[in-house]
């Protein structure tokens, strides 16, 4: 029970941590909140407010942008906002008398093609915005997954990272071909009558590879950095969270932070299929005599 209550403390810190508290009538602060919804009270003023998985409402005023994922925005007569206004799954409805000074966006299934030939045209300046919010709720899923399978299933995880450790050069050439293959495999299914029903397999197989291997990088960073501070045994899941944001941050850098994401998950890959989804250490073994 242990791991498990681990997580959720972990869980719980990191929601209070992108969940403010409720804000005065005359505070100024970001609002973030996750499967709720939020309201912004007439004489309220807040900076900006994200929602994801919830309405918004707003009477008061925000100073940037309100953005709403998988939700609606409402703008009553007395709200006055000076930045953009967008809802990714959801509508816009607003009130006569209310203040927008930046632009109105809704993407949902009615306007979801234009939307995005717009935005890959580059005439659309907003568009950066919606998938910031995209990375962070996808960072977000994949964390809770992380800290989950750290949390039940650690010995898997620790080979993994041991393989990268161990064998760097053969987990590398494994994750290289594993992804050079990944498509010539697929098209071999699609050309057979049988191997079509696999392809799903191959799917799964591919996505909880990459999963437990990006994981294992994670908890390998996240043990070095606390190795750097010189924290003894600060455990498998605090080692991952921290590891996992590490590269999340690190993955918002211009021009290096895809390409570090993306040697992360050819790493993963080459681990976890060198040690055969953490079940194996053949690097262990001595060799007869």
């Amino acid at each position: 029970m242990k791991p498990i209550q681990r997580v959720l403390s972990l869980l719980l810190i990191f929601y209070l941590l992108l969940t403010p508290m409720a804000a005065t009538a005359s505070s100024d602060k970001n609002i973030v909140k996750i499967g709720s919804d939020v309201t912004i009270e007439k004489g309220q003023k807040v900076h900006s407010v994200v929602a994801i998985g919830g309405q918004i409402t707003v009477s008061g005023a925000v100073e940037k942008s309100v953005v709403a994922v998988g939700g609606s925005v409402v703008l009553t007569k007395t709200a006055v906002v000076k930045g953009n206004v967008i809802s990714l799954g959801g509508v816009i409805v607003m009130a006569r008398d209310a203040e927008v000074r930046g632009d109105l966006t809704e993407i949902n299934s009615d306007n979801l093609y234009e939307t995005l030939t717009t935005a890959l045209s580059s005439e659309w300046e907003g568009w950066s915005w919606i998938f910031a919010v995209i990375s962070l709720s996808i960072f977000l899923v994949i964390l809770v997954l992380a800290l989950l399978i750290a949390a039940l299933l650690p010995k898997p995880v620790r080979i993994v990272s041991e393989a990268i450790r161990e064998n760097t050069f053969k987990v590398i050439l494994c994750g290289i071909l594993g992804l050079v293959l990944i498509a010539p495999l697929a098209l071999l299914l699609t050309i057979s009558v049988v191997g079509i029903a696999l392809i799903p397999l191959e799917v799964i197989f591919v996505v909880c590879s990459v999963l437990l291997g990006f994981i294992a990088v994670g908890q390998l960073i996240g043990a070095k950095l606390f190795r750097l501070l010189k924290r003894s045994e600060p455990g498998i899941v605090r080692e991952t969270f921290w590891g996992l944001v590490i590269l999340w941050l690190i993955g918002w850098i211009p021009y290096v932070g895809w390409m570090v994401k993306a040697i992360a998950i050819v790493i993963g890959l080459g681990a976890t299929l060198v040690s055969r989804f953490g079940t194996h250490r053949g690097w262990a073994c001595i060799p007869p005599e």
